[in-house]
């Protein structure tokens, strides 16, 4: 057995009573115990020509301690090199010290693992002792016998030379999947941990010791790590001079940089008081994430995006305010108000809406749910019926779990939200707070209901409102401008009519839609090429949509879903449409051959009718099919309007005089 316990089963212990046993006792391991990767050794049949002692130099400087924290001083070689190469100073340090000739005299206090533990840990030489790159925890709770809640204190020492990093590597998934962990201490030996060193762990609590100097961005999914975890905070040993943790979130030592904010979390946040930079790992994923954050004015800098769809209550003279706009953050001031699930602020003109509803439920969330909840019923039920649940393998757990949830009505549904009621309709108000709502800002709708109504106070729509899940769109009469990327859900019923008032609308809207401008009265089919995109800014006509453009889409046929349908409408209102275009595009007609007229007969009314007449593409060869199959579907209007041509056709030509050759014709 070993003197000093790496793994353990903590389940009842307090945390800080755990804490403090470990760095009071911090692991010693034999050097015949673990796997040692010696770096920079020629194997057998390699020469290498001396050349790494000429760099002893830049290792023994006066600015040794900042290459070797990689950070250097610009312009410095070493710096450079380290920062391109990894693990280039590892091999300078193993080079001189092999040079040297150093060697450590072993530690009487170093414990020899028992032998079924033995090369569960690997270790690889590093400037100033060893760094961790296997820990084995498969092997570890194997040992223990349990596979949950254990305490995991990394050793501070192999052989009496101090572990002082924490390789990336070092807990892979290969090693620590399906160990569910409590407590994990790294000793105050160890210096540096390596960017999402513990990214795979499924570790609860993660306590720095004191000479922790460098922490990579440690990314944390709640979800993605197996046993899947409920939380993630941080803890930091009182002498640590570069970290410190506050109710279990991390900061750097003065308190300014959020390095990590402890989950999970509520439906709304404060980012604690004095942070001016929040790092980009600083939010945990997996997890439900807040609907409102609170900021100060003092917050310069957000790195993190994972809460980018939470609406900020930033102050406009924070200096993070513009950056936060500019990549399409929902802000807020401090006199938002929320409505009906809504955040709306107010400007100089009236009420902006900065967010509409909430995300809607998944399908698999709600299945989720479900299945949590038949869990908890199956703990509470008496013996008997848990003895029988307990028998039940994991996959006939889900698939009675799948069976209840398609028998609520659920599974089968294709819509995302949870009920077909009035969440199904977004009516924004006309006024909020007794002031007109005027703008629709960015990113304010990414999700909405089915049918989304828009009030006619409303001026401009901002970029970014995908409406994504939206069937139905009502956009009203007075407004003037949408933004880029709106309104591409791809569900669009059209045509979505566009207001004649609308002389800017932004590339990427409306994707695979069919819009109605009302100003041209013409129905045009939108691809969801942005290259491709054919609508204008601040249109000088008034109709903000470049019809030359749209022919020679129409011509080339790209991107577009329905260009069949898209033919039809050009000609049935041709709109700026040259004599030469119209030629082409009937030929082009042409050549859906019983297709197109199987169209016109379901979808074509006597308008689209009479402009195909004009335009040639329904003559003397096509009139018997056509009009079959305007009969066929009941097209009274459009037949009537047919044989009434055919007729006059056929009275202009018995009235037109004869040739002299027809006249004198046997």
């Amino acid at each position: 057995m070993m003197e000093n316990t790496l793994v353990y089963h903590g389940a009842q212990a307090p945390i800080d009573d755990l804490i403090d046993q470990v760095i009071k006792n911090p692991p010693r391991l034999d050097a015949r115990d673990v796997d040692v990767v010696e770096a920079a050794r020629a194997v057998e049949g390699e020469v290498w020509s001396p050349q790494l002692p000429a760099y002893r130099a830049w290792v023994a400087n006066d600015g040794a301690d900042d290459a070797a924290s990689g950070e250097g001083r610009e312009g410095d070689l070493f710096s450079a090199g380290a920062l391109w190469m990894g693990e280039f100073d590892e091999l300078l340090a193993q080079a001189a010290e092999q040079d040297a000739g150093d060697s450590v005299e072993p530690s009487p206090m170093r414990a020899r693992m028992e032998e079924g533990l033995r090369g569960a840990i690997s270790v690889r030489q590093v400037p100033g002792g060893y760094a961790l790159t296997a820990f084995d925890l498969h092997r570890f709770a194997a040992a223990v016998g349990r596979s949950e809640d254990l305490v995991v204190a990394l050793p501070a020492f192999v052989d009496g030379v101090a572990v002082v990093r924490v390789a990336v590597e070092a807990f892979a998934r290969r090693f620590v999947q399906g160990v569910g962990v409590r407590l994990l201490v790294v000793p105050d030996t160890v210096e540096h941990v390596a960017a999402n060193a513990f990214a795979a762990m499924s570790a609860q609590r993660i306590h720095l010791g004191r000479g922790v100097s460098q922490l990579g961005e440690q990314r944390c999914d709640l979800a993605g790590v197996s046993p899947r975890l409920a939380r993630r905070e941080y803890s930091v040993d009182a002498a640590n001079a570069r970290y410190c943790a506050r109710e279990g979130s991390l900061f750097s030592d003065n308190g300014k940089e959020l390095v990590f904010l402890a989950s999970p979390y509520g439906e709304r946040v404060s980012l604690p008081q004095g942070v001016e930079r929040v790092a980009a790992a600083a939010f945990a994923d997996g997890c439900e994430p807040p609907a409102v954050v609170d900021c100060s004015a003092a917050l310069a800098r957000v790195d993190a995006r994972g809460w980018d769809d939470a609406v900020w209550k930033c102050p406009a003279e924070a200096p993070a305010y513009r950056a936060l706009r500019k990549r399409g953050v929902r802000l807020a001031g401090p006199f938002a108000v929320e409505l009906d699930g809504c955040w709306y602020d107010f400007d100089d003109e009236g009420a902006v809406l900065v967010a509409g509803p909430p995300k809607p439920v998944s399908v698999s969330r709600r299945f989720a749910e479900q299945a949590a909840v038949r869990a908890v019923a199956v703990r509470g039920a008496d013996e008997a019926a848990a003895a029988a649940a307990r028998e039940l393998s994991p996959s006939a757990a889900a698939a009675e779990a799948a069976t209840e949830f398609a028998a609520s009505g659920e599974a089968g549904s294709t819509v995302d939200y949870v009920s077909a009621s009035a969440s199904d309709i977004l009516a924004l108000p006309r006024q909020v707070e007794g002031r007109p709502l005027v703008r629709i800002g960015v990113r304010a709708l990414p999700f909405a209901p089915a049918s989304v109504v828009v009030p006619d106070t409303v001026r401009v729509i901002e970029r970014d409102n995908a409406c994504r899940g939206t069937k139905r769109l009502v956009l009203p009469e007075g407004l003037r401008s949408i933004g880029a990327h709106c309104f591409w859900s791809r569900k669009l019923e059209g045509p979505v009519p566009i207001p004649a008032s609308c002389r800017s609308v932004g590339e990427g809207s409306f994707e695979y839609s069919v819009c109605r401008l009302s100003h041209a009265g013409t129905i045009v089919h939108v691809s969801a090429d942005q290259l491709l995109s054919c609508f204008l800014v601040d249109a000088p006509d008034g109709v903000p949509f470049d019809f030359a453009r749209y022919d020679e889409l129409l011509r080339s046929g790209k991107n577009l879903p329905d260009r069949l349908g898209a033919l039809l409408h050009r000609l049935a209102s041709p709109y700026r449409l040259s004599d030469s275009v119209r030629v082409v595009l009937v030929s082009h007609l042409r050549g859906y051959g019983k297709e197109a007229w199987e169209r016109v007969a379901r979808e074509g009314d006597r308008d689209m009718v009479e402009a195909l007449v004009e335009a040639g593409f329904i003559d003397e060869a096509s009139f018997d099919r056509q009009i079959e199959l305007l009969r066929s579907c009941n097209r009274t209007d459009c037949v009537a309007y047919l044989m009434e041509w055919r007729r006059e056709q056929r009275a202009s030509e018995a009235s037109a005089p004869s040739s002299l050759r027809d006249r004198f014709a046997l």
